[in-house]
């Protein structure tokens, strides 16, 4: 169609007579004209393109969202499915901790010397608690009201390890069975609260063994670094047996799943991992003998009027202890439950020390005690030999300085038996540093030997916390004294004195190995490893620290020596009891001036087979004759005669 043939559509007929009337000759016009309909003929094609335009814009839109959808989708169900899906179940399902029973400790009769007793902790669990705040906080204020604690404390515990920390946060510990029925009616409502059963221990000793026997304690945040497999709310050996065997005692917790409702309330349960029990330990300690050895040292104690000293009952041809007291003892069930500030401080300032270890961390001097081993050293280093003697006259003078026998105006004419039986000083000044016909053997031979015999050593004991002792030579004195070592430090170590600090550990273990003819063992208390149904999984074995470290030749004659301490000397008052007994006494000085004594006794029986060792030692007692035979004599009669 023409533009003039549209245009007369637009204006009519009529119209179109007017317009060429008055615009026939004018040439702005017909420009106006064309551009009228120029503007009218594009104008459904210019709408079209807009719209077009619009639609293109929405329908980009609508594509890039369905791809961002795409790609979430993606990522949160292919991508992170697996960890969704898992998220997803914890929130319907929980884990709870079903801990294992620990095991329990018998003595070599079979007598259970701890038991299992129920324990109820209230915790929280940070990551379970609301994730809103509001809810969150009635939960915390909630909790304060039924446990009578503040919500600052409470909020204090779970900021300490944050809001998404996965383990029990203790609230409140050591609940009786009725309160935690109690509470545990009270908190059904507060999600992220549980009541835990945690066993505690029980000793059952009495205060015999808390030393040997140790106890466990609540983990502590560094033990717990060292120990992925527990909670912060876990049990731990802290001492004693009950850490040297932790991880046989310990056994492996269950678990059980539980599912729970949109509130965080428990459901059903839907799976159960049984725990696996820990395995028992067998002790070679005899409760019975702990006894009477306990009451023996308790009677001779009051005696003497002193409250600190310690035993060691051994086999020598196994090392395995049989008896082991330290006195004052202590009460390891007020550290089971988590022991009061009170109560610790008064253990720590129990002028007394009751939780030192005597029988192996004390050290002291060893006075005679240590004669039989400097005996057996001169023996095989050629010093001396069974015919040797020298005569005691009361003492030996160097200089201005005297060294006197015990007994004055001496022993007359001495050889090495009548020494240990008598605990003759002069002749042991000759073995150790020279006199008359006999060239001692100073003190680095003498330290020598005693290293071989265990001394300033740690015997490694299955328990912690041993002392290694001391023991003096030249070297050690120009060290830590800035002194010269004279012949006067060499006499005093030849008869125990001086700077020679033994445990009386070391002295019963030494005094095994000159009982069964030269090994030196490594003590044990635990004798065997067992299973619930008490059959054995593992015996500990005897370990032998180092073997002939004197000829077996040699090692009888001190044996005879010591066997004349009871059936002639210082140790007479065993003579009668029904077994042979072989031993030595010991006095050894100390303090201002050396003005008090402690009492020593070691011995060994029976003298023909000997099957246990005997170590006594009472701190600031006196003579050894005087109070350690005596603990001697009620100790072998029992064994004797039971």
């Amino acid at each position: 169609m023409s533009k003039k043939n549209i245009f007369k559509n637009l204006i009519g007929l009529e119209g179109e007579k007017k317009w060429k009337i008055q615009t026939s000759k004018t040439a702005e016009s017909e420009k106006w004209i064309n551009h009228v309909l120029t503007a009218d003929v594009d104008a459904p094609n210019i709408e079209n393109e807009k719209k077009n335009y619009y639609f293109l814009i929405f329908f980009g839109f609508i594509i890039l969202t369905f791809i961002l959808i795409s790609g979430k989708l993606f990522d949160l169900q292919i991508v992170k499915g697996k960890a969704n899906f898992n998220s997803a179940e914890l929130n319907r399902l929980k884990e709870r901790i079903v801990r294992a029973p620990r095991g329990i400790i018998y003595d070599k009769n079979g007598t259970p010397l701890v038991k299992n007793v129920p324990n109820y902790d209230l915790v929280i669990t940070p990551s379970n608690l609301p994730a809103e705040q509001k809810e969150r906080d009635l939960v915390i204020s909630n909790l304060a009201k039924i446990t009578n604690s503040s919500v600052e404390d409470i909020n204090k515990k779970i900021i300490e390890k944050g809001s998404q920390y996965t383990q029990p946060v203790l609230i409140s510990k050591n609940l009786t069975k009725d309160t935690a029925i109690i509470i545990s009616s009270q908190i059904k409502e507060l999600k992220g609260i549980s009541i835990e059963v945690n066993p505690i221990r029980e000793y059952l000793d009495g205060g015999l063994l808390s030393h040997a026997l140790g106890y466990v304690g609540r983990i502590s945040e560094e033990e717990l670094k060292g120990n992925k497999n527990y909670l912060l709310t876990d049990f731990i050996g802290k001492s004693g047996i009950e850490k040297t065997y932790e991880n046989q005692l310990k056994g492996i917790n269950g678990k059980e799943r539980i599912e729970v409702n949109s509130e965080g309330q428990n459901e059903k349960v839907l799976g159960l991992i049984e725990p696996i029990p820990g395995d028992n330990v067998k002790l070679s300690i005899d409760l019975n003998l702990q006894r009477v050895l306990t009451e023996a040292l308790q009677k001779q104690m009051k005696l003497a009027k002193i409250s600190k000293a310690s035993a060691i009952a051994m086999d020598p041809n196994t090392g395995k202890i049989l008896a082991l007291v330290s006195l004052p003892s202590y009460d390891n069930n007020l550290f089971a439950k988590g022991i009061s500030d009170a109560d610790y401080d008064l253990l720590l300032k129990n002028e007394d020390q009751p939780l030192i270890f005597r029988a192996t961390g004390g050290e002291y001097p060893s006075g005679s005690s240590i004669k039989p081993f400097l005996a057996a050293a001169a023996l095989e280093e050629g010093t001396i030999n069974e015919s040797s003697t020298v005569n005691s006259t009361g003492g030996i003078k160097i200089g201005e300085f005297s060294f006197p026998d015990w007994k004055a105006g001496g022993h007359g004419v001495t050889n090495v038996t009548k020494a240990i039986a008598e605990s003759v000083n002069t002749f042991f000044y000759a073995i150790g540093g020279g006199y008359q016909n006999i060239k001692g053997l100073g003190p680095e031979k003498m330290k020598s030997y005693l290293e071989k015999f265990g001394f300033a050593k740690y015997t490694g004991i299955d328990i912690l916390g041993e002392a290694k002792g001391s023991l003096p030579d030249p070297e050690w004195k120009e060290r830590t004294q800035a002194q010269p070592w004279y012949l006067g430090d060499t006499y005093h170590m030849a008869i125990g004195q001086g700077d020679i600090l033994v445990t009386p550990l070391q002295i019963a273990n030494a005094t095994s190995a000159i009982a069964n003819g030269g090994t030196l063992y490594k003590p044990k208390l635990a004798d065997s490893v067992l299973d619930q149904n008490g059959k054995m999984i593992s015996q500990v074995p005897a370990e032998p620290l180092d073997k002939n470290i004197i000829s077996e030749k040699n090692l009888a004659i001190v044996r005879a020596g010591m066997r004349q301490t009871v059936t002639s000397g210082s140790g007479a008052a065993l003579k009668n009891l029904p077994g042979e007994i072989a031993g030595k006494t010991g006095t050894a000085q100390y303090g201002p001036n050396n003005s008090k004594q402690h009492a020593w006794f070691t011995s060994f029986a029976p003298y023909s087979q000997p099957q246990v060792v005997l170590t006594v030692l009472l701190e600031g007692a006196g003579g050894g004759d005087v109070y350690a035979v005596p603990v001697a004599a009620d100790f072998y009669n029992y064994y004797f005669t039971r």
